[in-house]
C-alpha cells in the first residue's frame, strides 16, 4: 500500500483539504446543504412541540410572548435559544454526513478539543466577552432610557430566575452550534476551494446578517462579532476561543438585557444580545420596549470593544504559540491526516 504523501502545514480553514475525498467539488456545498436541511427539520420539530405544549396548557394564549423578542419572557427566550441550539446537531450532521469527514476536523487543526489552549487562553476569552457586554451596557446607561428595571416593571423574580436558568443552559449550546456551522463549516467549505483565508472569514462574518433586524444597532455588532469569531478561529487554529467569546457575550447580554429591561443599560445590552442571537429567531431583533438611542449607542460601543478585544486575543495567541501576528496556528507539516470516515 502506497503511503500518503507528506502534507503541508494546514490552517484551520483548509482542514477539509487534508484528504482529496473531503475536498471534492461537491463536498463543500453538500456539507452546507445537509446542515441547512437538518436545521430546518430540527427547528420545525421544536416549533411543533412548542405549539402542542402551549395548546395543551390551560389558559395560555399561544401568540403571547413567543415572537415579541421580550428578554424577560421565559417562553420567548426559551424558544429563541432552543431554535439557535439546533445549529449544533445541524452542524454535526453537515460535517459528518454532508462532508463525510470526522467531526474533529471542524473543531481544530488537531482534530480534537485542545485542553491546554483552553486552560491558558480560555479565561482571556471569557474576560474579553464580559468586557464587551459591560461596555455595551455602560454606553446604554450613559445614553439613558425612559422606564424602570424589569424587576420593578412587572417581571417577577421567579420569572427572571427562570429566564436566567434558560440562558445559562441553552446559551452555550447555541454559541457552540453557531460557531461549528457558521464559522467551522462555512470557513472550511470556502477554504477547500480558496487558499486565502480572507474570503472564508468575510463569508463567515456576512452570514451573521441573515435573518436579523436591519438596524445599525444590531447589524454592526453582529457583523463585527462574526468577524471576531472568524479571525479567532483562523488565528488560533480552532473554535475553542470563539465559542468561549460568543458564549460569554450571549449569556451575559441575555442576563443584562433581562434584568435591565426598560433601562438604558438593558437597551445597550439588548443590541448586543440581538447581534449574538441565532439568525431568524425573535431574539435577533430588538424588543419594541427598548430605547432606540441607548441600543444604538450600545451597539456601536460593542462594535468598537469587539475590535479591541479581538486584537488583544490575537496578540495573546501569537505570544503563547510563538507565531507572528498575522500567522495562524496550523496543523504541522507532515502531520498525518485524520483517519477517513468509513463508508
Amino acid at each position: 500500500m502506497t503511503p500518503d504523501p507528506p502534507l503541508p502545514a494546514a490552517p484551520f480553514h483548509r482542514m477539509a483539504t487534508l484528504r482529496p475525498a473531503w475536498a471534492g467539488r461537491l463536498r463543500p456545498p453538500l456539507t452546507l446543504l445537509a446542515a441547512f436541511i437538518a436545521y430546518v427539520v430540527l427547528i420545525s420539530v421544536v416549533l411543533v412541540l412548542t405549539i402542542l405544549a402551549l395548546a395543551l396548557a390551560p389558559g395560555v394564549n399561544v401568540a403571547i410572548g413567543v415572537t415579541s423578542g421580550d428578554p424577560t419572557s421565559a417562553l420567548d427566550v426559551t424558544l429563541a435559544l432552543a431554535m439557535g441550539a439546533m445549529w449544533l446537531p445541524a452542524g454535526i450532521i453537515g460535517v459528518r454526513f454532508g462532508g463525510w469527514r470526522p467531526l474533529g476536523t471542524a473543531w481544530s487543526v488537531t482534530a480534537r478539543w485542545r485542553r491546554p489552549l483552553l486552560r491558558s487562553l480560555g479565561p482571556w476569552g471569557v474576560a474579553m466577552g464580559a468586557v464587551v457586554v459591560a461596555a455595551a451596557a455602560l454606553a446604554g446607561a450613559v445614553t439613558g432610557a425612559d422606564g424602570v428595571a424589569a424587576a420593578d416593571s412587572g417581571a417577577s423574580v421567579p420569572r427572571l430566575l427562570l429566564v436566567g436558568v434558560v440562558v445559562l443552559v441553552l446559551g452555550p449550546l447555541q454559541a457552540a452550534g453557531l460557531e461549528l456551522t457558521l464559522r467551522g463549516a462555512v470557513m472550511q467549505a470556502l477554504g477547500s476551494w480558496l487558499r486565502s483565508p480572507l474570503p472564508a472569514m468575510l463569508a463567515a462574518s456576512a452570514v451573521m446578517l441573515i435573518g436579523r433586524e436591519l438596524s445599525v444597532a444590531v447589524m454592526l455588532p453582529a457583523l463585527t462579532l462574526g468577524l471576531a469569531s472568524a479571525v479567532l478561529a483562523w488565528k488560533s487554529g480552532g473554535l475553542e476561543l470563539s465559542i468561549l467569546l460568543v458564549t460569554t457575550v450571549t449569556v451575559a447580554s441575555g442576563l443584562v438585557s433581562a434584568l435591565g429591561a426598560g433601562t438604558g443599560a438593558g437597551s445597550g445590552a439588548a443590541a448586543l444580545n440581538a447581534a449574538a442571537a441565532a439568525p431568524g429567531t425573535s431574539s435577533a431583533a430588538l424588543a419594541t420596549a427598548a430605547s432606540e438611542q441607548a441600543a444604538l449607542t450600545g451597539g456601536i460601543t460593542a462594535t468598537a470593544a469587539l475590535l479591541v478585544v479581538t486584537v488583544v486575543l490575537v496578540m495573546r495567541i501569537s505570544s503563547r504559540e510563538g507565531v507572528r501576528l498575522l500567522e495562524p496556528v496550523t496543523r504541522p507539516a507532515g502531520e498525518p491526516a485524520p483517519a477517513p470516515v468509513p463508508y
